[in-house]
C-alpha cells in the first residue's frame, strides 16, 4: 500500500508543480533512498532549479511517509532554498515541527504559509493547533473562524472549534457543534460518540446517552460506544441495564479488561459478593502479574469481615511473586483490624523497605507502633511522614490527638489538626480533635465550637458526645454535661471510666 500510494502522490504533485513542456522521468531508487528527475529540457537553467525543488519536496514527503519527521523538514527546507516560497511547503515544515514540538519556529513558519496563501486551510489549522497548546485560546478560535469562513462544513475545522470549547469548559456550544455535524454527516459512528461524550461531560446524561445508542445504530460492534453507554447507565442508576451494557462489552472484547472491572464493581453494590470476586478472579487470568485485581477481592473480604479469605488472597499473591509493597501494606491493614500489632509492624516495615515514597504505610507503621504502646516510636515515624510531604489529613489529625491526649505541645497539635480539618472540613472526627486540643489548652469556647460541630456531623459516636461532655462540665453547663454523658454511655455501655465520672457527678449532685 505504501509504495501505490507514494507513486499516486508523486504523479499529483508533479501534475501541480511541473510547469507545461518539462516532460520527464522520474526514478526512484528505494534501496539508497534517492530519487532522480531527468528532464528533456534540463539544459534550461530555471527548469532545472525547479526541478531541484521538486526533488527535494518529494523526497521530504517520502520522509513523513516513513516516519523521519527530521529528514522529511530538512529536504522541504532544502526545496525552499531554491527561491521558489511556496505556501505549501511551508505547511509541511510547519506540520513537521509540531510534531517535534518546536511550537514557536512551527508558528513562524505557519505565518508565512498563510501570508503567502490566505485561503491555506490546513495551515490556518495548525496555527490554531500551535495557539492552543501555547494556551491562547481566542487567538486559535480566531484562526480556525477563518477555515470556516472559507468552508462552514469543514469538518475539521468544526471538531477543533468544538475541542476549544471542551477545554474552556463551555460543553454546551461543544454540543452545539458536534450537533451540527452530525447533521452534515449522518453516518459517522465516530461523530455521534463524541458528542455522546461531550454531553456526558455536560452533565446531560440522557443527551449522551441518545447520541450513544445512535452511534451503536451504526456500529453494533462499537466496543468503545458500548463501553461508554454502559458507564451511563451505571452513573445514572440503571445497574441491570448497565450490566447487560458491560456484558455485551466482553462478548464483544472478551479482553476488554474495564468492563469485568465495572461488574465487578456493580455485582458488589448489589450485595453480590461472589459474583464480584468472579469478575476479578477473571482479571487476575488476564493479568496474572498486576496486583490491582488481588487487592479488590482482598477488600471485599475486608470490608465484609471475613479477615482469613483477605488473608489468603494476599498471600496468593505473594506465591505468585507479586510482591509490591501494597501487598504488604494490605496485610499489615489486616493485622491492625484483628489487633496483631506485631504483625502488622512487621508487614508495614517491608511495604516502606519496598518503597521508601509510601508515606501512607510509614503512617500506618506508625499507628501500629502507637497501638502496640510505644507512642515515642509513632510520634517519631509519623513526624517524618508529614516532613516527607505526606498529603493526607489522617496523619495530621492523628498526630495531633496523639500531642493533644498527652496534653503536650498543644500549639503543634492545633497546627497539624486544623491542616487536617483544611483538607477534610466535614469531617466529624477531625472537628473533634480539634475542639479537644483547644479543651486541654485551656480554651474552652473554641473547643465548644468546634465539638458541638463534630456532634452535629457525629451525632451518635461515644467519644464525641464524651468530649463535649467535658467541656460543657468545664464550661459550667453541669446538667447538660450530664445528658450528653449519659447519652454517650447508651452508645458504648461498656466504657467504664465513662461510667464512674457520671456516677462521680451524681454523688456530688446528692450531697
Amino acid at each position: 500500500m505504501r509504495s501505490v500510494r507514494s507513486i499516486v502522490f508523486v504523479v499529483c504533485v508533479i501534475g501541480v508543480l511541473v510547469p507545461a513542456g518539462a516532460v520527464g522521468a522520474i526514478s526512484l531508487n528505494g534501496s539508497a533512498g534517492e530519487i532522480t528527475v531527468n528532464w528533456s529540457k534540463a539544459e534550461d537553467p530555471e527548469i532545472k532549479e525547479l526541478s531541484g525543488a521538486i526533488s527535494h519536496f518529494i523526497m521530504g514527503n517520502l520522509y513523513d511517509i516513513f516516519g523521519k519527521t527530521k529528514e522529511a523538514v530538512k529536504e522541504y527546507e532544502a526545496a525552499l532554498a531554491y527561491g521558489k516560497d511556496v505556501s505549501s511547503v511551508y505547511t509541511k515544515i510547519g506540520a513537521d515541527l509540531l510534531l517535534l514540538g518546536d511550537m514557536e519556529k512551527a508558528r513562524e513558519i505557519l505565518e508565512k504559509a498563510v501570508a503567502l496563501e490566505p485561503e491555506n486551510a490546513k495551515a490556518y489549522l495548525l496555527l490554531a493547533i500551535v495557539y492552543t497548546a501555547k494556551g491562547e485560546y481566542d487567538k486559535a478560535e480566531v484562526l480556525d473562524a477563518k477555515v470556516l469562513e472559507q468552508d462552514p462544513e469543514n469538518l475539521r475545522a468544526l471538531a477543533f472549534l468544538s475541542d476549544l470549547y471542551v477545554l474552556r469548559g463551555k460543553f454546551k456550544e461543544a454540543a452545539d457543534i458536534y450537533e451540527k455535524m452530525v447533521k452534515i454527516n449522518q453516518n459517522d459512528t465516530f461523530l455521534y460518540f463524541n458528542l455522546g461524550i461531550i454531553y456526558s461531560k455536560a452533565d446531560e446524561l440522557g443527551k449522551a446517552e441518545e447520541s450513544l445508542k445512535k452511534a451503536i445504530a451504526l456500529d453494533e460492534k462499537y466496543v468503545d460506544a458500548q463501553m461508554v453507554l454502559g458507564f451511563i447507565y451505571e452513573v445514572t442508576g440503571n445497574l441491570r441495564e448497565a450490566v447487560k451494557q458491560y456484558e455485551k462489552v466482553v462478548e464483544l472484547d472478551p479482553n476488554e479488561k474495564e468492563a469485568y472491572t465495572r461488574l465487578g464493581h456493580i455485582f458488589f453494590r448489589q450485595g453480590k459478593l461472589e459474583k464480584a470476586i468472579d469478575e476479578f478472579k477473571i482479571l487476575i487470568r488476564m493479568e496474572p502479574a498486576s496486583p490491582e485485581p488481588y487487592l479488590k477481592i482482598f477488600s471485599i473480604y475486608v470490608i465484609n469481615g471475613r479477615y482469613d479469605m483477605a488473608k489468603a488472597v494476599l498471600e496468593e499473591a505473594l506465591a505468585r511473586n507479586i510482591s509490591e509493597a501494597v501487598i504488604y501494606g494490605s496485610l499489615g491493614y489486616v493485622a491492625i483490624l484483628e489487633r496483631d500489632y506485631r504483625k502488622a509492624i512487621e508487614y508495614y516495615e517491608i511495604a516502606v523497605k519496598k518503597d521508601p515514597k509510601d508515606t501512607l504505610s510509614r503512617f500506618y507503621l506508625g499507628v501500629a507502633w502507637e497501638q502496640s504502646g510505644n507512642a515515642k516510636k509513632a510520634v517519631e515515624i509519623m513526624e517524618a511522614c508529614i516532613s516527607q510531604g505526606a498529603d493526607f489529613a489522617e496523619v495530621y489529625n492523628y498526630l495531633g490527638y496523639m500531642y493533644a491526649e498527652e496534653g503536650k505541645k498543644l500549639d503543634r497539635a492545633i497546627t497539624l489538626i486544623k491542616k487536617a480539618v483544611e483538607l477534610e472540613p466535614e469531617n466529624g472526627a477531625y472537628l473533634d480533635s480539634l475542639g479537644w486540643a483547644y479543651y486541654k489548652k485551656g480554651d474552652i469556647r473554641q473547643a465548644l465550637g468546634y465539638l458541638e460541630e463534630a456532634v452535629r456531623l457525629l451525632p451518635d459516636d461515644p467519644v464525641v458526645l464524651e468530649h463535649l461532655g467535658d467541656v460543657n462540665f468545664a464550661s459550667g453547663e453541669k446538667d447538660k454535661a450530664l445528658s450528653v454523658w449519659q447519652k454517650a454511655l447508651e452508645k458504648d455501655p461498656a466504657n467504664g471510666a465513662l461510667t464512674e465520672k457520671i456516677d462521680k457527678f451524681e454523688a456530688s449532685v446528692k450531697h
